[in-house]
């Protein structure tokens, strides 16, 4: 069945949609009366200013009880800036406060910022960590007046100038009792304020309770595979792969907290048609990640030695970052441009795992402690990870080694495209391939509040050959006959003899992988200053730093009141292979390389070497990002990067520019621009690539917080031919749409989009980000209900319906096209549970 598109019914149909919807937009001739008062408390800013009052006044109410809690009585108001006793009686028959059920101090949290919540509830891959402990937060505030700097420079959009003001205030002024005293902190962001306030409290609470946590599950049939399986060549191999037919994604994720000290939790997860693993087959209980831990143990008074602290303490599965992420980062996904501020934080130090991370899992025993200006951390795992095992045999006694670590989106026991390694072959199984132990530590001194100086080590051991052997992953004689200069960040990867070795804690480890180094910030009044440094060990000395393959990343943040400025510089070699760096990229590792070619290797699923490679690659940049308020109406983003990618020496720029402007309160317009080009001076070579895209989106604030949106864009992207790309070198799109979200009351919302794209189109839908690409014409349309069944509990229950053609320049005969589209529709159920 053929379905055309016309882009006319798309925009009259948008029309339509925004003329129904919006009539409320403007309408602020309201009148109240005794007979029809205004709710205070659940009012919009809008609703407010149709009294008897200045817009002024209006905004200043509005403020008040959105940042500073809800009106108890009428008599309230007087407490406001600019009501005196005149304008009360004025306003006091207009308006009635709801009275307040009976809640407690934590339902009463979770009643203010339940929006939060259901934010926060979707966010997946290197958010959870950030995500489980900001709702832990919610949960149990955390005492403004105790809190250390870590604890506050974990918090959502705290800088570490935010951190650093709140601690000097709080020193100088004796203590914080109110919100209003944060707001008066000097140095402290409006950002900050505002996000800081969300997790604190002013004192210890009395009634809070003693067991409280969190419980997420989240059941989908999102297709996986789709790149990867279109352009398989062996279709029948991976139809099973890509069958939506079985078992949907699962994760379920569970985070308890028992008096403050005392966290333990779990979670399970189990992609789209994945098998179920168990510890055993006859008992059949299912893998699960799980960990147990206690916080803030005063450890002076059992060992006579005042000050010193167990600040952390994790058993089971943990995770673990240190600096910028150039040594020590154990997550399995790869963040683009991952800063350390704003939305591309990363969580400092240690913490239990109940994340989506798999492969790159650490699981065993962390801890950290502190002594005055000291903070020790260590940390030891011992856990199997997935590997492509060679056909050659490293060794008569020892056997076969492994080529590289992989991550996997569906962990099947055998690449099902490959018959040398499947099970009619040389039965080797990519599962838990390897044993590793890895044992590090950080060590810092903290010289005052955000400026310190720390260390940090860490070494793997495997119990099988580290022995990277591109020519056994790619198919035959392509590693020989295709070469592009890209691939020596393949043929750099770390192994061979030089990661010969054993372990003095391991008698079955025989090749190790070594990475030490150290990071530093320093915060003086608006200005932060940061860096990392780490090698890889490859002989050189311990002691002599330079002779290695090494990675740096140096930052620099400025921050005032409108306006922030981030500025840094990254340099890493091709020869530093490390698994555990997270730090700064543009592009994952293995970009440009054979690995990204997956019609030369001998399987196709090996192109998630590079498709869900976490490392980033090889390169040299300098990056900037500023934000700057112009006025209450205008606000300007701006991103620059220019980079070479150090395998091939391909030089690279991205631009992006973001205005805001709002003319008035409920309508916000945002225009967004990106010029992005690889080898702009060098046509002719096979690298160029340049585009452009642009963004529009206008959004409309309405009535009892709901809001309609429409965007539009287009993209154009030049590139020359290659084995990849057919055809037209020019690759353009479009798309144009609407969303709106329509709150029925404080307990349901309804959320939709309807949108037309041709090309390639990158969205947020909800709660998930998506990536999508149709070469002759596509509308996709999603509805997504959120209901909070009580304070605690809250239900997603999300439908999307996509028509949408192949993968863009991959042909197909007849009769594969009914399993390659796999579905036109797909499902996501949430529940999230809060106590």
């Amino acid at each position: 069945m053929t379905i055309v598109f016309k882009k006319n019914t798309i925009f009259s149909f948008t029309f339509v949609l925004l003329c129904v919807l919006s009539g409320t937009l403007f309408s602020q001739d309201t009148i109240y009366s005794p007979e029809n008062q205004l709710d205070i408390n659940k009012a919009t800013q809008e609703e407010i200013s149709a009294l008897p009052i200045s817009e002024e006044l209006a905004e200043r109410i509005y403020q008040h009880i959105t940042y500073r809690g809800y009106l108890q009585s009428i008599y309230d108001l007087r407490k406001i800036e600019g009501i005196d006793q005149d304008l009360f009686d004025t306003l006091k028959p207009l308006i009635r406060v709801e009275p307040f059920r009976e809640l407690s101090s934590l339902q009463q949290r979770i009643e203010q910022v339940y929006f939060r919540l259901d934010d926060w509830s979707g966010n997946e891959g290197t958010n959870d960590a950030f995500v489980d402990l900001w709702i832990e937060r919610i949960l149990e505030p955390l005492n403004v007046n105790e809190a250390a700097y870590d604890d506050l420079i974990n918090l959502q959009n705290v800088s570490p100038i935010d951190a650093v003001s709140i601690i000097n205030y709080r020193d100088d002024a004796g203590e914080i009792r109110s919100t209003r005293d944060m707001r008066g902190i000097p140095g402290l962001s409006y950002y900050g304020y505002r996000n800081a306030s969300n997790f604190v409290s002013f004192d210890e609470e009395d009634d809070q309770q003693l067991l409280h946590g969190h419980i997420t599950m989240r059941i989908d049939d999102s297709p996986f595979f789709a790149e990867e399986a279109e352009a398989a060549s062996d279709t029948e191999a991976l139809r099973d792969v890509t069958n939506v037919t079985g078992p949907p994604n699962q994760y379920v994720k569970s985070r308890f907290s028992y008096d403050r000290n005392y966290k333990f939790g779990f979670s399970f997860n189990r992609y789209l048609n994945e098998p179920v693993y168990y510890y055993d087959d006859e008992n059949r209980f299912p893998r699960l990640k799980f960990f147990a831990g206690v916080e803030n143990i005063d450890l002076g008074d059992h060992i006579g030695l005042d000050g010193l602290t167990l600040r952390k303490l994790y058993v089971g599965d943990y995770s673990a970052t240190f600096g910028q992420g150039i040594i020590m980062e154990n997550t399995d996904f790869f963040t683009p441009r991952k800063s350390g501020f704003g939305f591309r934080k990363r969580f400092k130090g240690i913490s239990g795992d109940n994340s989506r991370t798999r492969q790159f899992g650490l699981r065993g025993v962390a801890a950290e402690v502190g002594y005055e200006d000291f903070t020790a951390t260590g940390f030891v795992s011992f856990k199997d990870r997935d590997a492509i095992l060679n056909l050659a045999e490293s060794d008569s006694v020892l056997g076969r080694g492994f080529s590289q670590l992989i991550v996997l989106d569906q962990r099947f026991k055998y690449a099902l495209d490959d018959p040398l390694r499947g099970p009619d072959g040389e039965d080797l199984s990519w599962l838990n391939a390897v044993k590793e132990l890895t044992l590090g530590g950080h060590l810092q001194y903290d010289f005052q509040p955000g400026t310190w100086i720390g260390l940090t080590y860490y070494e793997s051991a495997y119990d099988r050959y580290l022995d990277p052997n591109p020519e056994e992953i790619t198919s035959d004689a392509n590693w020989g006959s295709r070469q592009v200069t890209a691939d020596s960040e393949i043929k750099q990867s770390y192994g061979g003899p030089i990661s010969r070795g054993t372990n003095p804690f391991w008698d079955d480890a025989i090749s190790f992988r070594r990475v030490y180094g150290f990071d530093f910030q320093a915060t003086i009044e608006n200005l932060a200053i940061m860096g990392e440094y780490g090698e890889l060990d490859k002989g050189g000395s311990f002691l002599k730093m330079g002779d290695d393959p090494k990675a740096m990343v140096l930052s620099a943040y400025l921050q005032y009141p409108s306006f922030n400025l981030l500025a840094l510089y990254r340099n890493y070699d091709v020869g530093y292979d490390n698994p555990y760096q997270r730090s700064f990229s543009n592009y994952r590792r293995f970009k440009g390389t054979i690995f990204e070619d997956y019609f030369y290797l001998q399987s196709t699923l090996y192109s998630q070497l590079y498709t869900n490679a976490p490392q980033p690659q090889s390169e040299e940049g300098f990056y900037l990002s500023s934000y700057y308020q112009i006025s209450r109406m205008f606000t300007t983003r701006f991103e620059y990067d220019q980079w070479v990618r150090k395998a091939d020496q391909a030089k690279q720029y991205r631009l992006v520019g973001t205005l805001d402007y709002r003319p008035i309160f409920p309508l916000q317009i945002q225009l967004r621009q990106k010029w992005q080009a690889r080898e702009e001076d060098n046509n002719p070579s096979l690298r160029f690539f340049k585009s452009n895209e642009f963004r529009g989106r206008v959004r409309a604030r309405l009535s009892n917080f709901n809001n309609l949106s429409l965007f539009f864009g287009n993209a154009n992207t030049i590139v020359h031919p290659r084995p990849r790309i057919f055809g037209d070198i020019t690759l353009g799109g479009d798309f144009y749409g609407a969303s709106m979200e329509h709150n029925f009351n404080n307990n349901l919302k309804l959320s939709g989009s309807l949108f037309y794209y041709n090309g390639f189109f990158w969205n947020f839908e909800d709660t998930q980000f998506v990536v999508l690409n149709s070469t002759r014409g596509s509308v996709r349309y999603w509805l997504s209900w959120y209901m909070r069944l009580n304070t605690n509990m809250s239900v997603r229950l999300k439908y999307t319906a996509d028509v949408q053609q192949s993968v863009q320049n991959i042909q197909f005969d007849d009769n594969q096209a009914d399993w390659v589209r796999k579905q036109n529709s797909f499902f996501y159920l949430e529940m999230n549970y809060n106590f």
